[in-house]
């Protein structure tokens, strides 16, 4: 009877594809420089849209930390650290967009940004997100900031957009446990690659990784003798997944019907 290793996927690029917030939503902070001596605070936010609508980011965080040092009182400061986050986001500077996103949320809890600048730390960590072979500490820590958005915000279009990039974190993190199932898998580590499968078709049972975990389940178990074990993989593969690509290579397999 011929045996087949599950496939191996392609590996899952950044899925991320992030959009500026509106001017509204926007805010900086950088470091002042004196060509802005002297500047009313309104004159200066303006500046500010405009440099960033430019993807002058330099000039942008200038004047916005011109801004932010100058007229700390101004009645539009909020909307100003609000604007610096996503400068930063929009140069790709996300541990700094995070923190000023954190910021904004530290000292303008109830401002009606907060919606956005929570979005933004979601997508900040998305972002920093690292391929699955890598360790997913940002991935794990992105999904909680994600979900609290979803739950903080329900209703609102930062909330979906929110829960979104958390299921799509989430494939990152059943691919990166079937990886590591599949390494063990190739070197006949059965048993550590059954744990690791089993992660995959319990945690993740919605991914595509879920099936092909199945599969290794039943070849694993059936590698090393546990033959009612693998009938269990191999019924739940046809069960729950039939049309799969794994669920066709069991019946070529002449295992399944």
């Amino acid at each position: 009877m011929a045996v087949y290793a599950p496939p191996m996927p392609t590996t899952r690029r950044n899925r991320f594809r992030f959009v500026t917030f509106a001017p509204l939503a926007l805010a900086a902070c950088g470091g002042g420089v004196s060509q802005y001596q002297g500047m009313e605070p309104d004159v200066l936010f303006e500046l500010a849209v405009t440099e960033f609508a430019n993807g002058d980011h330099g000039n942008a965080v200038e004047v916005l930390d011109r801004l932010l040092i100058a007229h700390g009182d101004w009645d539009r400061i909020p909307e100003a650290r609000l604007m610096l986050g996503n400068v930063y986001m929009d140069r790709g500077d996300y541990l700094t967009a995070r923190s000023e996103y954190d910021r904004f949320l530290d000292r303008y809890a109830g401002h009606p940004g907060s919606t956005d600048a929570a979005l933004g730390v979601c997508k900040a960590l998305a972002a920093l997100a690292p391929t699955p072979q890598r360790d997913q500490t940002y991935t794990q820590d992105a999904i909680t900031s994600c979900r609290n958005v979803v739950l903080d915000y329900a209703g609102l279009p930062q909330s979906s957009e929110a829960a979104v990039i958390s299921n799509e974190l989430r494939l990152t993190l059943a691919e990166k446990e079937y990886l590591t199932a599949d390494f063990y898998f190739r070197r006949d580590l059965h048993d550590s690659a059954i744990k690791y499968y089993e992660f995959v078709a319990n945690l993740y049972p919605e991914s595509e990784f879920a099936p092909l975990a199945l599969l290794g389940l039943y070849l694993s178990n059936q590698a090393i003798g546990y033959d009612d074990l693998a009938d269990e993989a191999r019924q739940r593969l046809l069960t729950q997944y039939p049309d799969s690509e794994s669920a066709a290579d069991i019946r070529i397999d002449g295992s399944g019907a």
